[in-house]
């Protein structure tokens, strides 16, 4: 067997080796690009690659928060995508490293005519079997090669903070779609409930012979308005389970903490709170490294105009019949000058220059956003306390003096109209109660959003302090 014939074999091989050892899910990481990924979303669950199993029926806060992190399809493609980001920048990296390749063939070439010995033409068959292995290295390029993996780092970056910023959206979306089911479960309660004291009202009136067709269609409208309950209950359950990533059908059994009996006023300055919200928001975050990616991308448009300098490496053996063997070696410098590249790399210039006009301006819209979300989250959680101390005494109120009203109707010294006015006020503070402590979950969720503090990390719950 001949030298060619070697190589040509020795290629074959390793290329079937490298096949067979290709991982199907990934390959190898050699620049340790997912690790930069994971130091650049500290305390940040990623949940590609994980199955996520679904817990059991009593679901807690805590608990819905986990699962919608680790199953939500959009905090899954915000992962997915900054895997592809850390994969480009290993792309930009691997541009420091040569590039080998192996080449081989084997041709057997009939009807070459020769005279023999005696002086008759005869056939004879050619083998020509040629193989190569060639190295290809860029030395310098004026700033191309550092331009994209400048680049591609802070695109990473801003991927990692993107995908920090859907969480911390989801964690948000988990908050409205968690409580605002266990308001749809409150409000069913509250509705069977007064349900059930307008048909003891009623019965109250005909026992007192003084019931009438006004009694009966308050009974009638607070069967009405349970049944609406329950639909909204219903619908509440389904957005919360989507939420989770899971189909609409799938229940759960809430067990939230309760509301505490009274909240901390809002102390810290305005001013305060939009500096943190400057440092810590990853939307803004994200917003600058695609700015410094785009100055990059200059970088890598002007070089394309620059020289460039490589060197080759070339083994190459070459076997023909009746021919001696060709078995020799090649190194060499090129320097490649671009002359005239028809204004290709001039409006390529502008191009990038143009996107980076773009990129400063988004940073900029994202900073006035910041400020507006801060300002808005602040006096949205004001309201929200004062509401829900608000609620709180008129619910008290509206008990007792349901319970008033009926004690005067059953001694008679009451009107039944009495009753069902309390008992409408009565259900009318239990509705606004359970409004109220929706909207300061949802307020206290929004101000943390604001402040880049909502987190998978430190998920907001009652006791998570607040300004």
């Amino acid at each position: 067997m001949n030298k060619a014939r070697v190589l040509l074999g020795i290629g074959l091989l390793a290329a079937a080796s490298c096949a067979r050892s290709a991982p199907t899910e990934s390959g190898p990481d050699p620049f340790h690009t997912d690790q930069t990924l994971h130091r650049n979303t500290p305390g940040l669950s990623d949940p590609v690659g994980y199955d996520c199993a679904t817990p059991g029926r009593s679901l807690t806060f805590v608990a819905a928060v986990e699962l919608a992190l680790c199953a939500n399809p959009q905090t899954r493609s915000a992962w997915a995508q900054a895997h592809a980001q850390a994969a480009a920048l290993g792309r930009a990296e691997s541009a420091w490293l040569p590039q080998i390749s192996a080449t081989g063939s084997e041709s057997r070439q009939f009807g070459g005519q020769h005279a023999d010995v005696n002086g008759n033409i005869v056939d004879t068959p050619q083998n020509t079997g040629d193989a190569a292995v060639n190295l290809t290295w860029t030395l310098y390029d004026f700033g191309g090669r550092t331009g994209k993996i400048d680049s591609a780092r802070s695109l990473l970056e801003a991927a990692a903070a993107t995908a920090s910023s859907v969480v911390q959206q989801t964690v948000r979306s988990v908050v409205q779609a968690y409580y605002g089911a266990v308001a749809g479960d409150a409000s069913l309660i509250a509705a069977k409930s007064t349900e059930e004291v307008s048909a003891h009202s009623l019965e109250i009136a005909r026992a007192l012979q003084a019931g009438g067709a006004g009694t009966l269609g308050d009974v009638l409208q607070a069967q009405t308005a349970h049944e609406q309950a329950v639909a909204a209950a219903k619908s509440a359950h389904g957005t919360l389970a989507v939420t989770l990533g899971r189909t609409a059908d799938q229940t759960f059994l809430l067990a939230p903490e309760p509301v505490p009996t009274e909240v901390p006023a809002l102390s810290a300055r305005i001013a305060d709170l939009m500096r943190e919200a400057s440092r810590q928001r990853p939307d803004l975050a994200a917003a600058r490294f695609q700015r410094d990616a785009a100055e990059a991308d200059i970088t890598v448009a002007q070089a394309l105009g620059r020289p460039s300098i490589s060197v080759g490496v070339l083994h190459q053996f070459i076997s023909t019949t009746g021919v001696p063997n060709q078995n020799y070696d090649q190194i060499g410098v090129s320097v490649t000058v671009p002359l005239f590249t028809a204004f290709n790399v001039t409006y390529g210039v502008r191009q990038a220059q143009a996107a980076l006009h773009v990129s400063e301006a988004n940073l900029e819209q994202v900073q006035l956003n910041v400020t507006l979300d801060v300002w808005n989250g602040y006096y949205n959680l004001e309201s929200a306390n004062q509401q829900l101390t608000a609620t709180a005494d008129l619910l008290k109120t509206a008990e007792e003096n349901e319970q008033v009203a009926i004690g005067r109707y059953k001694a008679g010294v009451g009107s039944i109209v009495d009753v069902l006015t309390a008992q409408t006020a009565l259900a009318t503070a239990r509705e606004l109660r359970i409004n109220s402590e929706l909207g300061w979950k949802v307020a206290r969720a929004q101000l943390a959003l604001a402040l880049g503090r909502l987190s998978s990390a430190t998920p907001l719950a009652d006791s998570s302090p607040l300004p």
